[in-house]
């Protein structure tokens, strides 16, 4: 029932409107306040009853139906007595709820009192305790150390060996904040050579701050109770990072004196077919597989999307064969790599088109300077490498060699092995050239590093072009050895 917002000083008459009320219920069978049977103009004996005008949704009716005779005077009198105490209006029912009684000067004790000794409603939540995560069987064992940056939930992550994927799904619990790590150790029979441990971050969370970025961190890699150098690595977006595990070397004594290897002599890899395999006497660095994206070349340009383990390049004849390219990106001299054995798997579609291309680029991003071509196409047909340099004058100036035999449409592997002193080609392994002319230096020895890349720069030869040019890169790698001076 609505109350009356008039002056408590006006006598109300109660028993008239509890009379009016129980009338409308008598002949309706609801109950409905004073007011609305007021605004409906009903009166005692109509049996028709006018809609309300406005009551959306309808009052609920009161569970109860009240008694035959209501004293609505002594209702009214403590609804008003109540007022008059609190300055606050009540129904009756919560007045008796509280217990409350005339001559009552303080406002009742809310239902719900806030007790004693509150429970935060948000309480601080509570850190994780590292985990140790033993897979697989074997006589081998990686073990590799892992924190995270927790943010609306834990990092993700698979850990694979040469490609395989040890176990499912891992999720990280250790604080990297705190200094904590968990213990995942594999087990596995991978013997002595060289090998690649790739971790790939899955669920990567930012919120616009450092305090709201989820990311994974690898703090340790050790192989055979060996620690791995370079075995830390932060992952702060989704991706992969492979850590390069360096071949256990067997140590013998020599029946006899070995001889040292002249550095300006070239070492030859042994053949391979298709990715390249890490040759003896090599050191592998990184080998980037793209299973997590672009990866390390994940400096771009124009049409380049990875996928499927793989990164298509594309030079479109439909936006006139623009420039496109990943690589590794050129911040400096001293940035990148110098000496060693870089290689490149791919495959183009075109086989008789300019366009496709892959180079180690001058890592101070400066042209003309020590561009080193790996492979070209020729509008013959034929796939060649070239090495630039910049002239006395400050031109370009540049040598080329053929690598005889080889189809741009077949997938292989191309290699540059970069010594102090002397460039080698290879393909798939067989050494195709070398030369001791016009090589640069490394940074480390008086010149600047290099960055691989791979790319399309069809433009230039239009007229050559049967459509779209595309070249696709399966893997890269880089590696070092003993010959390096």
């Amino acid at each position: 029932m609505a109350a009356s917002t008039t002056s408590t000083s006006t006598k109300i008459d109660w028993n008239a409107i509890g009379a009016l009320v129980n009338a409308y219920h008598d002949a309706t069978g609801k109950w409905v306040d004073y007011d609305s049977i007021v605004a409906m103009n009903w009166t005692p004996g109509t049996t028709t009853v006018t809609p309300m005008p406005v009551p959306t949704p309808a009052p609920a009716p009161m569970p109860t139906p009240a008694p035959a005779a209501v004293n609505w005077n002594a209702i009214g009198a403590l609804v008003t007595a109540y007022h008059d105490a609190t300055g606050k209006w009540a129904t009756y029912e919560d007045i008796n709820a509280m217990g409350w009684k005339p001559g009552g000067t303080t406002t009742p004790a809310p239902s719900n009192p806030t007790p004693s000794n509150p429970t935060p409603s948000n309480p601080a939540p509570t850190t994780p305790a590292p985990v140790n995560t033993t897979l697989g069987t074997g006589k081998d064992t990686f073990v590799i150390k892992i924190s995270e940056d927790a943010y609306k939930g834990d990092a993700q992550y698979t850990i694979k060996v040469d490609g395989q994927q040890i176990g499912g799904t891992l999720t990280a619990h250790a604080s990297h904040a705190l200094g904590q790590d968990d213990i995942i150790t594999l087990h596995g029979n991978w013997g002595a050579g060289a090998h690649t441990v790739t971790v790939t971050f899955l669920n990567d969370l930012y919120g616009g701050t450092s305090a709201t970025d989820r990311n994974l961190h690898v703090d340790a890699v050790s192989y055979n109770g060996k620690a791995q150098a370079g075995g830390d690595f932060d992952l702060n977006s989704n991706g992969s990072h492979d850590f390069a595990i360096a071949a256990t070397q067997v140590v013998t004594t020599p029946t006899t004196p070995t001889t040292p290897t002249n550095p300006s002599t070239p070492v030859t890899p042994p053949s391979t077919s298709g990715e390249s395999i890490l040759p003896s006497g090599y050191d592998l660095v990184w080998r980037e597989t793209f299973d997590g994206g672009l990866g390390k070349f994940s400096h771009n340009y124009g049409h380049v999307w990875a996928h499927d383990g793989q990164v298509d390049i594309a030079s479109w004849a439909g936006d006139g064969f623009g420039q496109s390219g990943a690589m590794i990106a050129p911040s400096g001299p001293s940035a990148g790599f110098g000496y060693g054995l870089f290689s490149w798997t791919v495959k183009g579609n075109q086989d008789s088109a300019p366009g496709a291309f892959m180079c180690l680029w001058p890592a101070s991003d400066q042209w003309p300077g020590p561009e080193l071509d790996m492979a070209e196409v020729a509008p013959d047909g034929s796939v060649y490498s070239t090495i630039h340099w910049k002239g006395a004058d400050g031109s370009d100036q540049f040598q080329s060699y053929k690598l005889d035999g080889i189809k741009f449409t077949d997938k292989h592997t191309y290699a540059m092995d970069w010594q102090d002193g002397r460039l080698t080609g290879y393909v798939d392994g067989v050494q195709k050239w070398t030369t001791t002319e016009h090589v640069p230096k490394d940074f480390a020895h008086g010149g600047e590093n290099s960055v691989p890349g791979v790319g399309e720069q069809a433009a230039w030869a239009a007229a050559y072009q049967n459509g779209d040019n595309l070249v696709t890169l399966y893997e890269a790698t880089y590696s070092t050895h003993s010959v390096i001076g």
